[in-house]
């Protein structure tokens, strides 16, 4: 019974005090009669003006809280007179018993409404430094037995109607921070436990950047909300949370827990991009989508991934790519932030990139894939990105089930990639291509002047006709194909490498055809010219087949210089050298046909040729368009010199007869 007396009168002690002092502050305190100490301390101490226009209040019911209106804090004199920082009204309310009974600082409510202030960035000063640097030379307070130092808690925070403004006065632009609504729960910092611990956190605002000379942009609305946060700062752990933000039409859901370690802090969880537009996104960033040529791309996006976040490094595990039909998986990582090193190893189903290039050029298929006439480049060079290529630095592997690139389509394909200070190499890649194989290896050096490429390409065992038809809309040749290529070039744009390219270049081709051309036809014609007779008519489509097509030859400064051309069927054998511009397509061929006696004779129905028949024929046109005729000058020549031939053979026979008979 003693014990409880003592107790109810300590209580009603500590009442009666706090009604005096009440009493005492409502009777005696008049807060505007301090307005001019305020704004002189704050002189004094920043240098800068601090004006209070409007009221000054302190309340007493349900805490002691103080308010004031109308505040004004001026720029450093070298930034004229525009207000660095206004506010129309702010309050603090305070609970005094913990701070009076336990020296712990519990703050009721902070809450401000319609600040605004106004940064500006000037070269290499701003306005804001001096604020941010230390005039006090007083020792830092006294901390506990815990490292905390006094606790303070904070019941909730309210902000509304805040505005910050950046103006980079040398880059001409401005940033524009709208804060519509900040609210949060209980805030704790330097507890007993030394934890700090924020609840309830929810943020509405956007972000408006515009600079000089470009177009007006839409202010991006943004929203970060987290219904609690709690780290220890003795273990430097933080309690596993959730956090969801949201940028335009952009959301992402990140789940985190931290932990101290030996190198530093570690965070780690899972991020979620849940399924949205690709293109909304980009809209709504302010970012201007592709226009494709395949409209209805970029229209899922989807992400899952673990993270790991330590000091100078990033790690993605588990990743889960969703782009339109393509699913991407794999690993990925920043391994040196300070370098931006990346590494990977990502898997892709299937992808193809044709929809997303650009849209095809007017007059469709025919017009991209038919090229310009001789002598004439197709588009403007295109410049390579050298200063990009120069800064690349990632490692990794790509593999795909199958790509489809410019109409042709890759399976199976691996691709090491490697790009570091400039120095790029991709390969030796690997793939499935149309019932045969690919292996290549691509090297681009960007750190010389001018950038220097270097080709290691082979095919084996691919089914030709199929890759010209998907890739070059071309029947023109069947078979299934060997082809060999090294070769390199220089430059800086496109145009320069493919006119610069000097290498090696040898194909065979077993058992094909070439569709639109029937050169034994082309024999018979030429013959039947020859002898002034009527050409043999073409009754069925132009087609030469053959057992071997052979082709070798050495590039120089974008021209093939063909050295050995070989075709061969069981009655007809043709053989020649030329020249391909590999930047124009021209062609022009001399080629040196036979048929054998005994070949059929073409269209015509006859039966087999009872004699042989050689003719000369040029080749011209593009790649594309070949044409293939008799050499009709070369042919009469040949004639003429074997009637003369003729000639003296008889002559000189008829002369050694006489002289036999005598």
């Amino acid at each position: 019974m003693r014990v409880g007396r003592i107790v109810a009168f300590t209580a009603g002690t500590i009442v009666v005090l706090l009604v005096i002092v009440v009493v005492a502050l409502l009777l005696f305190v008049h807060p505007d009669s301090y307005r001019g100490r305020i704004e002189e301390a704050v002189r004094q101490q920043t240098g800068r003006e601090l004006t209070i226009g409007g009221k000054l209040e302190l309340r007493i019911f349900p805490w002691l809280a103080f308010s004031v209106q109308g505040l004004s804090l001026g720029n450093p004199p070298e930034f004229g007179s525009q207000p660095f920082l206004t506010v129309q009204q702010a309050s603090i309310g305070v609970r005094p018993l913990p701070m009076l009974l336990s020296r712990r600082l519990e703050v009721s409510r902070i809450s401000v409404d319609g600040l605004s202030a106004h940064l500006v960035k000037r070269g290499t000063t701003n306005n804001w430094h001096d604020l941010t640097e230390s005039k006090s030379t007083a020792a830092p307070p006294p901390r506990t037995a815990s490292g905390s130092g006094h606790a303070i808690s904070v019941g909730r925070i309210d902000l509304r109607h805040c505005v910050v403004i950046l103006s980079d006065e040398t880059a001409h632009s401005t940033t524009t921070l709208s804060i519509d609504e900040l609210h949060s729960g209980e805030v704790a910092l330097g507890s007993e436990t030394g934890g700090l611990t924020l609840e309830d956190f929810e943020l509405k605002g956007s972000l408006l950047r515009a600079a000089a000379g470009t177009p007006a942009a839409k202010p991006l609305p943004f929203s970060l909300r987290a219904p609690e946060l709690a780290l220890d700062p003795r273990t430097q752990a933080l309690a596993p949370a959730r956090i969801e933000a949201h940028a335009g039409e952009l959301s992402v859901i990140v789940s985190v827990s931290g932990q101290k370690t030996p190198a530093g802090q570690v965070l780690s969880g899972r991020i979620e991009v849940p399924k949205v537009s690709a293109r909304r996104v980009m809209d709504s960033l302010g970012i201007a989508a592709p226009v494709t040529r395949d409209s209805h791309v970029l229209s899922v996006l989807a992400l899952t991934s673990g993270y790991r976040f330590e000091p100078n490094r990033l790690e993605l595990s588990g990743l889960d790519l969703t782009l339109d039909d393509t699913h991407v998986q794999g690993t990925a990582a920043i391994s040196d932030l300070a370098q931006d090193a990346w590494t990977f190893n990502l898997s892709v189903d299937a992808i193809n990139l044709d929809r997303y290039r650009p849209p095809a050029p007017a007059g469709g298929a025919a017009a991209q894939k038919n090229p310009p006439p001789p002598g004439k480049h197709p588009e403007a060079p295109t410049p390579l990105p050298i200063e990009t290529l120069r800064k690349l630095n990632l490692h990794g592997t790509l593999q795909v089930g199958s790509a489809t690139v410019a109409g042709l389509m890759f399976t199976g394909m691996r691709l090491p990639v490697s790009a570091q200070s400039g120095a790029i190499h991709l390969g030796p890649a690997q793939a499935l291509v149309y019932g045969g194989t690919y292996n290549g290896d691509i090297a681009l050096d960007a750190r010389p002047a001018d950038a220097q490429l270097s080709l290691n390409q082979h095919l084996h065992g691919t089914d030709i006709g199929a890759l010209l038809k998907a890739g070059f809309d071309t029947t023109r040749l069947s078979g299934h194909a060997d082809v060999n290529m090294a070769v390199s070039g220089s430059g800086n744009t496109n145009a320069a490498i493919m006119s610069s390219l000097g290498g090696k270049i040898d194909a065979s081709v077993l058992q094909g055809a070439l569709n639109g051309i029937d050169i034994a036809y082309e024999l018979q014609s030429a013959n039947a010219l020859l002898k002034r007779e009527v050409p043999p008519k073409s009754s069925s489509p132009a087609r030469t087949q053959f057992n071997i097509l052979q082709t070798s030859g050495t590039l120089e400064h974008g021209i093939l210089h063909t050295d050995v051309l070989r075709i061969e069927t069981n009655f007809l054998k043709v053989s020649g050298t030329g020249t391909l511009n590999v930047v124009t397509e021209a062609i022009d061929y001399r080629l040196a046909a036979a048929l054998s006696q005994g070949a059929p004779m073409s269209h015509s129905g006859a039966g087999p040729r009872s004699t042989a028949l050689e003719v000369p024929l040029l080749v011209t046109g593009t790649a594309a368009n070949p044409t293939v005729r008799p050499d009709l000058e070369a042919l009469a020549k040949g004639q003429l010199r074997q009637q003369g031939g003729d000639l003296v053979r008889k002559q000189l026979g008829d002369k050694l007869k006489g002289l036999l008979n005598h």
